[in-house]
């Protein structure tokens, strides 16, 4: 049975199937044997509400889903329904991060989906891709809202939103997510909640 296809019978039957940490898959640190008998305590551990776990959880085909390597996501959701996200190496997401790059359209008030027939898809599927630099941290809280542009070595502060481009070498905060400084170039380091 190929991998994508058990890949699928998981996702259908067991809650929790969608969660999983990408960078860990491709850098396994542990023998996969271990990895296989500690999944379900894992799965267990999210059901009861454990939010602790190094794992990401990924809305969507998880092929729309590109991390490089050395990269950290703990307790991030990523949601691909509208588009691609790309995150380049040595990027660090900490706890509670979302990535998100779905929407959801209204027509005369209501949502899209609720008209009879609907006038257009509520939920694009295409068109709204986030691009993540290397080497940027993102604070604890961060919302991404695509379509945009992260540069290299941005740090978004913690409980920021952004929703538009962000240049490389810069400090983004607030809501929604401005800059707040560039560091490019600086000697003193830079604290980032």
């Amino acid at each position: 049975m190929a991998s994508s296809a058990r890949r699928r019978i998981l996702d259908q039957f067991l809650p929790y199937s969608h969660v999983h940490n990408p960078w860990r898959r491709a850098h396994p640190s542990q023998p996969r044997a271990l990895r296989v008998l500690l999944l379900p305590f894992i799965r267990f551990g999210l059901l009861c509400g454990f939010r602790n776990i190094d794992y990401a959880l990924v809305n969507g085909p998880r092929s729309r889903l590109e991390i490089g390597p050395r990269c950290s996501t703990v307790n991030t959701v990523f949601n691909v329904a509208s588009g691609r996200i790309t995150v380049g190496a040595d990027t660090v997401f900490s706890n509670d991060c979302q990535v998100l790059t779905g929407v959801h359209r209204f027509h005369a008030g209501r949502r899209a989906g609720l008209h009879d027939p609907p006038p257009f898809d509520e939920v694009p599927t295409e068109g709204r891709d986030i691009e993540i630099g290397r080497g940027c941290f993102l604070g604890a809280g961060a919302m991404v809202i695509g379509p945009c542009v992260i540069g290299d070595d941005v740090i978004v502060g913690a409980g920021a939103v952004v929703t538009g481009d962000a240049p490389s070498g810069t400090f983004v905060a607030g809501v929604p997510a401005r800059v707040i400084s560039h560091h490019t170039g600086t000697r003193e380091p830079t604290q980032a909640a």
